[in-house]
């Protein structure tokens, strides 16, 4: 059975990944490693976000 509040977990996690993309798009970042820290961060959001999903769907 899938449970509501780990599924709304995961959005979570793909809400603040889609945060740190739009943060790394816009110019507000002028170091190119704090950009690269950035995409960091919104991939490792977006694989934890997504595998939670999954996961719970599987389970």
């Amino acid at each position: 059975m899938v449970s509501l509040s780990v599924v709304a977990a995961g959005l979570g996690l793909v809400v603040a990944a889609a945060a740190f993309l739009r943060l790394a798009d816009s110019d507000e970042t002028d170091a190119v490693h704090l950009v690269v820290l950035e995409y960091g961060f919104a991939f490792a959001l977006l694989i934890a976000g997504f595998g939670l999903i999954v996961i719970e769907m599987l389970a």
